[in-house]
């Protein structure tokens, strides 16, 4: 996709019993807000896109919206909604003044995702609504940049499907190689409005992942609720139940 950062589909990961994740089916990216007319067809007819979650603050989609997907349905989960002086929106990284509080925010940000009720309150609401699409239709899921609230969000989908935690990453890191040329644009900007050096430095770190944010998320679920299955069923509220009927909906050739 040229029009939207970050796109790219889940479909084709194996998982540990060695079941395929369903062609067109599971969808991850940025914020949508420049779609092309050409790709938004592509999105409609090609991927069948059916639900669209937007993780953004309401700030965040005041300022840029999505751009509107007459066939589609489109809901609202602020990832965090009730958290206080922490995003992970441009706005929010361009307040970040070094290198080194960058690295730090960020580790902060992926500890909060595990352990805030607001941000665990917004991964179950994504996770119910997956389960909530036609069988024939994509579920596309996204935040500014897709890395942080997009890429835990399919760290934990890719979970519930039994996929292996190397893949998972792989698919989290995939993010630095996909997002080049706009975070480019994004510091081609900043630095035209002024910004310190030490700002940009910060902003470059922000822009990116890095395996070792996800290991501070695995590393926090760990420690606070023993391991990833106790978090997604104890505190996410995912049933087995409903464990199976995701891995039912997205896995091929499944019932």
């Amino acid at each position: 996709m040229e029009t939207i950062t970050n796109f790219r589909e889940l479909g084709g990961l194996k998982n540990r019993q060695g079941e395929v994740i369903a062609k067109n089916k599971l969808l991850r990216s940025g914020e949508l807000t420049h779609v092309s007319s050409q790709e938004q067809n592509k999105l409609l007819e090609n991927y069948r896109l059916g639900k669209i979650i937007d993780l953004r603050s309401s700030k965040e989609i005041e300022e840029r919206p999505d751009e509107k997907f007459k066939k589609a349905q489109y809901e609202h989960i602020d990832i965090f909604k009730n958290v206080e002086g922490q995003g992970t929106g441009l706005d929010d990284f361009k307040e970040i003044d070094s290198p080194e509080v960058a690295r730090n925010y960020m580790h902060e940000t992926y500890r909060t995702m595990a352990v805030n009720p607001s941000a665990q309150n917004g991964f179950q609401k994504m996770i119910e609504s997956a389960l909530s699409i036609d069988s024939d239709k994509s579920f596309l899921f996204h935040c500014f940049a897709g890395k942080d609230r997009t890429g835990i969000s399919a760290a934990l989908l890719l979970e519930i499907l039994q996929v292996p935690k190397e893949t998972i990453y792989k698919d989290y890191l995939k993010t630095n190689a996909m997002r080049v040329q706009e975070n480019d644009k994004v510091i081609a900007q900043a630095i035209k409005e002024g910004a310190h050096s030490k700002t940009i430095d910060a902003l470059k770190i922000a822009l990116t992942v890095d395996r070792s944010y996800l290991d501070t998320f695995y590393k926090t679920v760990e420690e606070e609720f023993g391991n990833i299955q106790q978090f997604l069923t104890e505190e996410l509220q995912v049933t087995p139940s409903m464990q199976n009927d995701l891995r039912s909906l997205y896995l091929a050739n499944r019932k």
